[in-house]
């Protein structure tokens, strides 16, 4: 294994695979409904699997950032610990949203009460950036602040209490987050924070956990395999939550959190043998994460004539992984592109 503390490949990696899951979260749900809707049973059962795969993948970059955070950055201190949060999440989720909100602006003027001023824009722009509404994916930052606000607060109770740590570890699974459209009720925060605290119990245990996860890989797989198929039969049968509880999100959380620990597993055993790719999305992850959707949205508007017209599951499924293949590389190569032109200042632009 590496024996660079600030520095391990495998957690790298595991970035990007978080990165692709999110992408892919929205890969293919996006082409489904932003060209129709459900019109089939062969798109029906493309939605199911795609959103049983690929929804709720958040949860690794939450459970990321913690292990991260107990793993590398608490012997950093404070200071150094917000100032790269500030430099590298909310600079670029800043200036983004701003750029989104122009870009944009068209739907904004929609709302009668807006006008097509400076002092508008400022407004609209400045309540996404609070409401994480400047794209439709940007509601995670904000959840993601109260997390680092709360860093302290948890790294303190890890310390004092194990049982009020594993109580919030465990929330997720009787609080779930908020559905569509509303993402950013206080449920979604106690979820997040939930899957923040476990990483954080990760990142103090790793090595330890890692050894649990040699002794108990197969109920691990099979607790995969269990959760997944009862994901894709609630997507079929059109579950729809109750309240702050959601069967599916608990259910997902199990789900992502065995995926997330058999993943580290795997990529810690094969370090050496990772592909360089994974670790280039690891470096890339937040950049992607804040340009992805604008690919997909090129994407769609280029190919919408063909999605309509042609509006079968085999198709749709083509094209949602065209979204998957546009989004990353596009992203990756606009932010290489930024970061040339930027140099070391470009992780306050692009988050890289």
């Amino acid at each position: 294994m590496a024996n660079n503390r600030h520095f391990i490949p495998h957690l790298h990696a595991f970035r990007g695979f978080a990165i692709i899951n999110i992408v892919g979260a929205h890969a293919w749900s996006f082409m489904i409904f932003w060209t129709g809707d459900l019109s089939s049973i062969g798109l029906k059962w493309l939605f199911a699997l795609t959103e049983t795969v690929f929804h709720g993948s958040t949860l690794y970059f939450a459970i990321i950032s913690g292990l991260l955070f107990s793993k590398i950055l608490s012997v950093k201190g404070w200071s150094r610990f917000y100032t790269s949060k500030v430099t590298n999440v909310l600079l670029p989720y800043t200036l983004v949203t701003f750029l989104l909100t122009a870009l944009y602006w068209q739907y904004a003027l929609q709302d009668p009460l807006i006008n097509n001023t400076a002092i508008d824009y400022l407004k609209v722009a400045s309540l996404n950036l609070i409401t994480g509404k400047g794209s439709i994916h940007f509601w995670y930052i904000p959840v993601l602040v109260v997390m680092f606000l709360a860093t302290p607060f948890l790294s303190w109770l890890k310390g004092k209490s194990h049982i009020a740590t594993c109580l919030l570890m465990l929330m997720p699974l009787i609080i779930s987050r908020s559905p569509f459209p509303d993402f950013l009720k206080p449920q979604s925060f106690a979820f997040f924070i939930g899957a923040y605290a476990l990483g954080m119990v990760i990142g103090e245990h790793y090595d330890r956990l890692i050894q649990l996860t040699d002794k108990y890989l197969k109920p691990l797989i099979t607790l995969v395999i269990i959760s997944t198929l009862s994901i894709f039969l609630l997507y079929l049968n059109d579950y729809k939550p109750d309240g702050f509880y959601s069967l599916r999100q608990t259910l997902i959380y199990l789900q992502k959190v065995s995926i997330c620990l058999l993943v580290l597993h795997w990529f810690y055993h094969k370090e050496s043998a990772l592909p360089q790719w994974l670790s280039t999305l690891g470096s890339y992850a937040f950049a992607i994460f804040f340009l992805h959707v604008i690919f997909i949205d090129l994407v769609i508007s280029s190919v919408r004539t063909i999605a309509v017209t042609y509006r079968t599951a085999e198709a749709i499924a083509l094209l949602g992984s065209l979204n998957l293949i546009v989004a990353v590389i596009g992203s990756v190569l606009l932010a290489s592109i930024i970061k040339k032109c930027f140099g070391r200042h470009s992780r306050k632009i692009i988050g890289v």
